[in-house]
């Protein structure tokens, strides 16, 4: 059974068409990659997935058909693209926060994420004074402290040293993803197409394209990048 379904979604603002008649399901056990350029729709689409938008004609499916809302909210994780935290937190305060925020908080998962994040050290510093790739790091590390459904990881390698988008992606491939799944929106191909096991193609709002990338790989002989670049130079969004 899926887990989130978007059906034919559109998202129009004044004087721009965000999205154009999305299809996409998201299956549970699975890393799925949202890839495109800047300005083709993702975080747009991201923000329909974790109900902070409201999209203007299709719907979203949520896990267990929950209604959207509060209800959904509770099945899902999202990471924005910029997460702020107050200058007054500490990184011990980030996960205090969020263990004190949400339920399916898991002191276990927290510890793993310190853990494989290498933010032990840090944890009585305050988070403003951390570098990007560090302040990255704490945001994926209590996002995946919660035991949800689906993860929403919206471009989590922005701005990141080699060494920190290595980290990151440590962190997402150890996590245990039995009944859960994670989305990552991202342009940043070459560095993350290995941990994928789908693809999705965004381009001027709508999907022209969909894959499995094993499927890629082993029939097509492709890697996640070239297909992203054919498809995309035949878009003419590259």
């Amino acid at each position: 059974m899926a887990l989130l379904q978007a059906r034919a979604v559109e998202k129009r603002y004044t004087g721009a068409h965000a999205l154009r008649g999305v299809d996409m399901t998201i299956e549970p056990g699975k890393i799925v990659g949202l890839l495109g350029p800047n300005g083709s729709g993702k975080t747009t689409l991201m923000k329909l997935f974790a109900c902070l938008l409201h999209p203007t004609a299709g719907e979203v499916i949520y896990p267990d058909q929950v209604k959207r809302g509060a209800e959904s909210r509770k099945t899902i994780a999202f990471l924005p693209d910029t997460l702020v935290f107050p200058d007054y937190m500490r990184v011990r305060d980030a996960f205090r926060f969020y263990r004190d925020m949400y339920p399916d908080y898991r002191e276990e998962r927290a510890e793993e994420m310190i853990r494989l994040l290498e933010l032990s050290d840090s944890m009585d510093v305050h988070i403003k004074k951390l570098s990007k790739g560090m302040q990255e790091r704490v945001a994926l590390g209590v996002t995946f402290s919660r035991d949800t459904r689906v993860y929403l990881l919206d471009e989590p390698l922005g701005g990141v040293d080699p060494l920190g988008k290595s980290r990151i992606i440590d962190a997402i491939l150890a996590m245990q993803l039995d009944n859960a799944s994670v989305v990552v929106s991202t342009h940043l191909v070459k560095d993350m197409e290995r941990i994928f096991d789908s693809v999705c193609f965004l381009s001027n709002g709508r999907i022209v394209f969909t894959g499995d990338c094993d499927d890629m790989r082993e029939v097509n002989g492709k890697t996640i990048e070239q297909a992203y670049l054919e498809v995309f130079l035949n878009e003419g969004a590259i």
